[in-house]
């Protein structure tokens, strides 16, 4: 199973990196039936509250499995063109094909970004041009709001072998600094084109 996460990531950061040009927003959704948009949690660690999307194994519903999860960062922009400023990531889409193709299935957890507020929330170091960094009060969230409310209410299988982050950009940023504040959370993580710069020592 640790195998086949570390697939995921795998392919997952192919699917971004074909991703160079930004792409109009659609008018209509293009995510796929598995994908749930969940109504906004509060971020206690942050004073805020958030949306998130859920992506389910086509099969969840008919099966008594637990599944590995991939936790991903700017979720508006994982499933849907009609959310994605720069085009979706396609990640349902892929991972409907490689559950039929090579039985890969895996839980996916979206964050939707905070907007105006991503520059701050991604970056875990103060930075001149956009303020105080939230990073760390943004990963508490994570490991200690939301992820105990997903293994609640999910079939997940929930300890670090089977539990990843992921992102791009400034979500590659959280999610290399996820993986080193908790590392006996996530067991593995992928990151790309994560803006090191930022970082107010460069």
């Amino acid at each position: 199973m640790y195998k086949k996460l570390a697939q995921v990531l795998i392919l997952m950061l192919g699917a971004s990196a074909q991703l160079t040009a930004a792409t109009p927003a659609a008018t209509s959704s293009t995510a796929q039936a598995n994908v749930q948009v969940m109504p906004a949690i509060a971020m206690d660690s942050l004073q805020r509250a958030r949306t998130y999307r859920i992506y389910l194994p086509s099969g969840y519903e008919e099966s008594d499995r637990r599944y590995p999860v991939l936790y991903m960062h700017d979720g508006q922009n994982l499933f849907d063109d009609a959310t994605s400023y720069v085009g979706e990531w396609g990640v349902d889409e892929s991972l409907n094909q490689l559950a039929q193709t090579c039985g890969l299935e895996v839980i996916v957890v979206g964050i939707d970004h905070g907007d105006k507020l991503r520059m701050t929330e991604l970056n875990p170091y103060d930075n001149e041009r956009f303020g105080s960094g939230e990073g760390n009060a943004y990963v508490d969230f994570l490991v200690k709001e939301l992820k105990p409310r997903i293994d609640r209410e999910y079939r997940t299988l929930a300890d670090r072998d089977h539990t990843a982050i992921m992102g791009s950009s400034m979500g590659g940023l959280i999610s290399n600094h996820a993986i080193n504040r908790y590392p006996d959370i996530f067991g593995m993580a992928g990151f790309f084109l994560p803006p090191t710069g930022l970082r107010q020592a460069y």
